[in-house]
């Protein structure tokens, strides 16, 4: 079986062109079944990994719907609907929650590239390693009237500088609050005020076959704000992209790269979706996904108010894939695992006594705990067994232990 490093925060794959994006039906179109994340990559590769941490910009007011229809400021319970709204037409949604939709751009510095003379037998350099220039766009949501957006992580990987663009075409130069990377979540600051704030509904009380209406950024700033409607097709539906758990829900309103990050808005004109993933194989449409709000407020609230999310387990180890179990690819210093002793070599078979054999499977036993508590990992070593007691630690940026 083949064998390939897994960190317990495992990257995304993208779809990554190498140049800037074209539509080219025949060359995209003629792909093996897959889940792709709907970001525009424009111009080179864009690896993700780790955090993405700033210093936090405390949240002021971010103001949400309840029940009865009166509106709180951040820090509020999760999000309802307001059963008594009216139901608006495609038209007036967009008219509603389009002010709300941005830009999202991708800026990076370009790395010096060299070329061979195969008259001179040299190497030549070109490209200033100074030059920011765009490497892929997204959409976002702005979230607060004083300038609070959220987006997806994968948008803003590995970027330099941030730039949002308004409806109206206005730019700004965003602050990256915080960014979570097993969610697929980043919360994004300008410094405007009396912007137009989308209202986030609950979508735990979505059904199948409601209205959902799709706002971004197809293909890039040229088509933006474009709007599509369609109905939720699913809900609660559980999807792995490369080892991360999401639970989405489906669309068949038309999501497409540069949709990332954008609106899924329901009946009433409230946010109930975060648009990320798309089916793509030859003969297959409509089938497109969207990180449910009931899912994202909780994270957006922790990115928005410490940097990061809070309260995750983390035992401090890589490790790789085999029919026997997993082996330890490297332990983390001042991590609970090496701290108990987990040694590089490791061969992990079970964990809290169940058999393991997938990092997936690990993480769904140290998930279901909280940092502090310990999960006991069973390893051969040396050719016996051992049980090694480990500490859970929290997981978070390094600048924030």
């Amino acid at each position: 079986m083949k064998q390939y490093p897994y960190t317990e925060t495992t990257e995304i794959i993208m779809y990554k062109p190498k140049r800037k994006f074209k539509f080219n039906a025949k060359k995209y179109m003629p792909c093996v079944l897959s889940a792709f994340l709907a970001s525009v990559i424009t111009a080179g590769a864009v690896g993700v990994g780790g955090y993405y941490y700033m210093k936090p910009i405390k949240a002021q007011s971010v103001a949400y719907t309840n029940t009865n229809g009166t509106s709180s400021e951040n820090g509020a319970t999760p999000t309802l609907f307001s059963d008594t709204a009216a139901s608006l037409s495609v038209t007036e949604i967009a008219k509603k929650v389009g002010p709300s939709c941005v830009g999202v751009i991708n800026k990076a510095k370009v790395q010096p590239q060299r070329y061979y003379d195969p008259f001179s037998g040299r190497y030549y350099y070109y490209q200033s390693s100074d030059e920011l220039v765009e490497q892929g766009s997204g959409s976002g949501i702005i979230i607060s009237s004083d300038g609070y957006i959220v987006t997806n992580q994968h948008v803003i990987a590995e970027a330099t500088e941030i730039t949002v663009i308004l409806n109206t075409g206005k730019e700004y130069t965003a602050t990256l609050v915080g960014a979570d990377e097993k969610s697929d979540l980043a919360v994004l600051k300008i410094n405007e005020s009396g912007l137009t704030a989308a209202t986030l509904g609950d979508s735990s009380k979505v059904q199948v076959g409601d209205l959902a209406v799709a706002i971004g950024n197809p293909l890039g700033q040229e088509l933006q704000g474009s709007v599509t409607a369609g109905v939720i097709s699913a809900v609660n539906r559980k999807m792995t992209v490369d080892n991360r758990s999401y639970n989405l829900l489906q669309t068949d309103a038309a999501i497409n790269p540069g949709n990332s990050g954008g609106a899924l808005v329901n009946n009433r004109g409230e946010v109930i979706g975060i648009n990320s993933i798309k089916m793509s194989q030859t003969g297959v449409e409509g089938i497109g996904f969207a990180i449910a709000t009931a899912e994202a407020k909780p994270i957006i609230d922790d990115l928005m108010n410490e940097g990061y999310v809070s309260g995750r387990s983390l035992i401090g180890i890589t490790v790789t894939e085999s029919s026997n179990g997993l082996t330890v690819y490297s332990v983390s210093d001042g991590s609970g695992a090496q701290k108990a002793g987990i040694k590089q070599g490791d061969l992990i078979v079970k964990a809290d006594g169940k058999v393991v054999k997938t990092g997936e499977e690990l993480n769904d036993i140290r998930d279901a705990k909280k940092p502090g508590e310990y999960v006991t990992l069973t390893v051969i070593r040396n050719g016996e067994l051992v049980e090694i007691k480990v500490k859970l630690m929290e997981d978070k940026p390094s600048d924030k232990n």
